[in-house]
Order: C-alpha cells, then sequence, then structure tokens
C-alpha cells in the first residue's frame, strides 16, 4: 500500500513538470519566433514600380533589387506596372497579400498628390500602406527651348511678361509635379503661361527639346542629357542647394523663388498588417544598400541624393508631404 501510495505521488509529480517544462518550452519557442522572421523570405520578392523601364525609379528599383537579391537570399523581381499617373501600379501593390513579398517603390506624385485629386482613388496611403525606407530625393529642373534666347530664370518671366497667354510650359498631367511647379510660377511672378499637358515626361520633354512647348519642369536624368548637348537650356533646380547632376544650375528656391522648393522622392512601402519584424528587417538592409558608396555615386550622376532615414523618420517625411501638398492642390485649385 505505502509502495502504491508513493508511485501515485511520483506519477503527479512527473506529470506537473512534464506539463511545466512543456508550458516553458512552448514560450521559449515563441519568444524565438517572434524575435526574427527566421523563415522569411522563403521565395522570390516582387519589387512594384508604377512606371515603365528607363526612368529614375526603374534605375533606383535595379541598384537596390539586385544587392537586396544578395541580402535576402532570394530574387527580388522588378514588375513594372504603369499608367496612371502611378496610381495603377500602387493600386495594385496596394492589394497584395501582407506578407512581405510585394513591396512598392512609390513616388511623390501616386502617393502625396493624386490621392487628393483622384476620385475613388484605389489605395489610401495611409491606410493600406507602411513606409520602409526613403529611396532618394530630386529637384526638378526647369528646362527651356534655346530658341527663346533666355540664359535665367529672371530672362524668362521678363520675356512672358511681355507675351501673356503666349508661351506655354509642358507637364506629365493635371497635378503632376512639373503641373504644381508651372502653376507656382504663374502665382508667384504673376506670368501667364498655356499649361501643355502630356501623358509622360518623356513626352513633355520632347515638346521642348521640338520648341512645340516653352519651359519644362523635368525629372533631372530625361533632361541632363538634352543640356549637354545644347538642345535644352537649364533656367533653374527646384530646391535650396545646387544638383550635384548639374551644378552651375541655378537654386530657384534660394535665388528669388522660394516656394519653388519641390523636390520630387522615391521611396519603398510594404502593405498594412506586413509583421512589423519583417518590415524592419526590409528597412534594415534597403537602407544599407543605399548608403553604400557605389550605388550612393550612380545616383548622384542622376541627380539623386540619398538621405539617410530611419523607417520612423521616413513615415513623419511622407506625412508632412502629404499635408504640404493637399495645400499646395487646395491653394492652387487644382482640379483632375
Amino acid at each position: 500500500m505505502k509502495l502504491l501510495k508513493a508511485l501515485r505521488r511520483w506519477h503527479n509529480a512527473f506529470a506537473i513538470y512534464t506539463y511545466i517544462f512543456a508550458a516553458l518550452g512552448q514560450g521559449l519557442l515563441l519568444n524565438v519566433s517572434m524575435a526574427q522572421p527566421s523563415s522569411y523570405p522563403s521565395h522570390p520578392i516582387q519589387l512594384i514600380l508604377p512606371y515603365a523601364p528607363g526612368g529614375t525609379g526603374d534605375v533606383i528599383a535595379r541598384l537596390v533589387s539586385e544587392k537586396l537579391s544578395v541580402e535576402l537570399g532570394q530574387p527580388v523581381i522588378i514588375l513594372n506596372k504603369p499608367g496612371a499617373a502611378g496610381t495603377i501600379g500602387a493600386g495594385a501593390a496596394a492589394r497584395a497579400k501582407p506578407d512581405g513579398y510585394t513591396l512598392l517603390l512609390g513616388y511623390t506624385s501616386e502617393m502625396v498628390i493624386s490621392p487628393y485629386l483622384i476620385p475613388d482613388i484605389p489605395y489610401s496611403v495611409s491606410h493600406d500602406f507602411v513606409p520602409v525606407a526613403m529611396a532618394g530625393s530630386t529637384p526638378l529642373i526647369l528646362v527651356a527651348n534655346p530658341k527663346l534666347k533666355v540664359k535665367d530664370m529672371r530672362g524668362f518671366i521678363a520675356l512672358a511678361k511681355k507675351q501673356p497667354n503666349v508661351l506655354s510650359y509642358a507637364t506629365a498631367g493635371v497635378g503632376s509635379p512639373a503641373d504644381i511647379a508651372g502653376r507656382l510660377l504663374e502665382k508667384t511672378t504673376g506670368i501667364r503661361l498655356i499649361n501643355v499637358p502630356y501623358k509622360g515626361g518623356g513626352q513633355a520633354t520632347t515638346s521642348v527639346v521640338s520648341g512645340f512647348s516653352s519651359i519644362y519642369f523635368s525629372g533631372m536624368p530625361p533632361a541632363v542629357p538634352f543640356i549637354k548637348s545644347g538642345n535644352l537650356i537649364a533656367l533653374g533646380v527646384t530646391s535650396k542647394v545646387a544638383s550635384p547632376a548639374a551644378p552651375n544650375v541655378a537654386a530657384l528656391a534660394s535665388a528669388g523663388f522660394p516656394r519653388l522648393d519641390l523636390n520630387g522622392w522615391f521611396g519603398f512601402f510594404v502593405q498594412k498588417g506586413v509583421d512589423p519584424k519583417i518590415t524592419a528587417l526590409l528597412a534594415k538592409k534597403i537602407n544599407a544598400i543605399l548608403q553604400d558608396p557605389i550605388i550612393r555615386g550612380k545616383l548622384k550622376v542622376l541627380g539623386v541624393t540619398t538621405p539617410t532615414m530611419t523607417q520612423a523618420q521616413f513615415a513623419n517625411y511622407v506625412a508632412h508631404e502629404q499635408k504640404k501638398y493637399a495645400a499646395l492642390i487646395k491653394e492652387l485649385n487644382i482640379k483632375y
């Protein structure tokens, strides 16, 4: 009888200890799994670029994706989805499964301008996306056709005042950064120009080269070759400091036109709901890639600077840009 009682006590104690150790083991495994998404990534990642190949965003996407593939041990495949000022690609990214396997390289237009212009836009930046990393920023460069025979912004303004509603400015569509810059130029100087919208920056640049349009606030990469060849004249860049891609061109925001401080920027985003540890991992890897001297040098040639921002700082920057462009769209009464 004593032996039977002793065996029962031993059995109960063993069961209790087994339960305790099992619970501790489960907790330990849970903590390990929470500390690092060890299985990520287990298959290829797609990077959606809402524009056609060949532009600034495409260069950034390819430079980063090549390095990120090595860092993560999985291919990072670029998917170009152009159209509707970037909103088609951004909408596709917003609808993707929030598992960290679909990234978006967004631009100023679709991330902080179009949401205030386009009715029933198929995504909300604030509700559908989480900012991951600032990819780079670049000013617009104001270019003119050489036949105008103006050498700087003040020369153009003087000419435009003599010919109201004769000279024109090309844009990449209503509400594009070039459109906003052109409207600000009119408002702050009192000149009156004809607005000539195009479907994209390439067409707008060609329009000025051909002389059909007078000026265009272009992205840096498409314009610089034409400036070097003499087919376009650079009148200024929309920033407070000169661009490394055009160091001799005036910085308009510090040369008497303070409101023409309109840097365009690219940034990486994921969907709301992606595991924060995966988002943090992507932010860490992408930021490290963008600070690589070779990558920075290649982007510098294009006029793209890569400011160092934490994930939180980039999120604050996006929020600030949203407020800035919402106010500009209302002030300039821009309608899509």
